[in-house]
């Protein structure tokens, strides 16, 4: 099964990236925005046609855009802030962001040549890799507690670097899939009773439930089942592989109703893919 690879956020060194430093990301962006652009300058030492006036190159810039969600309700969201009295208590989701911002936005004490400015960042995510300043952080807060503390952020980030950029990191391969099979069923079929007619498992009801985005298990679809061909966990969050597998069905939702096993009722319950 395909392991689910997180982002990175590294800070940049002088020796380079420093792992030690790294900020994991809770959930990978959906779409990463690169721009490359070059500033054309004229020759001044051209003659003649100004319409076929050499022209060059002064300078290049890249700059890369992109969102981050961080979420504190679900399991792996983080532990609770210091002095909490509870497990259940909300934590603020501002103590996983503000690494972010203190690290890569903060400016260094001022000497006398000036204020010094952060630690280059670069964004890592598989075979993707891009290294700038970040020049702008944007923080939206959209869900909160009953006691007014925000439990998730989503980040606009950008990275800007003055040259050319374009790494692929070619040591990166992709992994082999788990092709799911697809067993027509009636839809007043249980799932437990698909799966023991397939050959597998009917106590693994839960994970087939999961993975063909159903509420009930009592019930299939009326087109069938997508069969996985490896147990999926039943908790969101709680395993890398399930959200690595789970994503690749397209039935992957969740009803209104759902908590997906937080404290809070319905604090993810829209579709995740």
């Amino acid at each position: 099964m395909a392991e689910l690879r997180k982002a990175l956020l590294l800070p940049v060194r002088d020796s380079g990236p420093d792992l030690a430093a790294a900020i994991t990301v809770h959930f990978n962006p959906s779409s990463l925005k690169v721009a490359l652009s070059n500033s054309i300058k004229a020759d001044a030492k051209a003659t003649g046609d100004k319409k076929t006036a050499a022209q060059f190159v002064e300078k290049s810039s890249s700059t890369l855009n992109f969102e981050l969600l961080f979420d504190t309700t679900l399991p792996d969201g983080g532990a609770p802030p210091a002095g909490a009295e509870s497990s259940n208590a909300p934590t603020d989701v501002r103590l996983k962001t503000r690494a972010i911002a203190e690290l890569f936005m903060k400016p260094g004490d001022k000497q006398k040549d000036g204020m010094p400015a952060p630690p280059r960042c670069q964004f890592r995510w598989g075979s993707f890799s891009f290294t700038g300043m970040m020049s702008s952080y944007g923080e939206t807060l959209d869900f909160f507690a009953p006691e007014g503390i925000p439990l998730r952020s989503t980040l606009a980030i950008t990275l800007t670097e003055d040259q050319f950029q374009f790494a692929v990191d070619e040591s990166v391969k992709a992994a082999k899939r788990d092709t799911p099979t697809f067993r027509p069923s009636p839809s007043d079929q249980p799932v437990s009773q698909a799966l023991q007619e397939s050959g597998g498992k009917p106590d693994a009801w839960r994970s087939a439930a999961l993975f063909n985005g159903l509420e009930s298990p009592r019930f299939s679809l009326d087109v069938g089942l997508a069969l996985p061909s490896v147990e999926l966990q039943a908790s969101v969050g709680a395993s890398a592989s399930a959200g690595a597998s789970a994503g690749a069905s397209a039935g992957f939702k969740f009803g209104a109703s759902a908590s997906l096993g937080t404290s809070i009722s319905g604090a993810f319950s829209a579709g995740i893919g």
